[in-house]
């Protein structure tokens, strides 16, 4: 039996991979994922070049969020987000808060507003520093979640459960990608949605 080999042109990390293992960890929950398997590299690297523009669409919007608790939990918080919108180089800023909130409501309250706030179904890179929010829909914690109805393992509700209703219809609605960011590194859309989050907890904390 011939070796495969598996290009992927859309996923966590793209290019060549000896293994399916290897190539399913990159494609597996990864929205809009593109892979197909090769009998050889070099035909691989073909399909990798002709299909670069065809297979992998360009983000129509980059979208940055954040949240923050200034006494986390049940502390005063706030939430932020910066859209770009490619075609025309705008740039859009959103805000808000709460008395009396959590750190991840905050943070799923900034992709709630984001996405909500771009109407026409689109392609989306969503840039966060939640695992949080990244890892429900990376690693289907919210597909199981669903088909409890909306309950833990435990029998509990899920936490949150009225804002990730609102982000898995939105997530339905548009073609969002996952980019992880590290907070507090020198990103400077990150950075700049943790100051305005900040400032509106602050707010609160008067």
């Amino acid at each position: 039996m011939k070796h495969k080999v598996y290009a992927v042109k859309n996923g966590r990390k793209t290019g060549i991979f000896p293994t399916w293992e290897e190539c399913e960890k990159q494609v597996a929950g990864y929205p809009g994922a593109k892979f197909k398997s090769f009998p050889s590299v070099p035909e691989a690297l073909i399909w990798l070049e002709e299909t670069s523009a065809s297979l992998q669409p360009s983000a129509e919007y980059i979208v940055y969020t954040d949240g923050s608790c200034l006494r986390n939990p049940d502390g005063p918080g706030g939430w932020a987000a910066i859209i770009q919108e490619i075609a025309t180089g705008k740039e859009y800023e959103l805000h808000g808060g709460a008395p009396s909130t959590t750190n991840n409501r905050m943070e799923l309250s900034a992709a709630v507003a984001a996405l909500s706030h771009i109407e026409e179904p689109s392609s989306i890179a969503l840039y966060t520093d939640s695992q949080y929010l990244k890892n429900t829909f990376t690693k289907h914690w919210i597909h199981n979640w669903k088909r409890n109805g909306w309950k833990t393992s435990a029998g509990t509700d899920v936490k949150n459960k009225d804002l990730w209703i609102k982000l898995d219809a939105l997530f339905q609605k548009h073609q969002v990608a996952f980019h992880w960011v590290k907070g507090h590194a020198g990103n400077d859309k990150n950075e700049r949605c943790d100051r305005l989050a900040k400032k509106e907890a602050g707010k609160y904390s008067k």
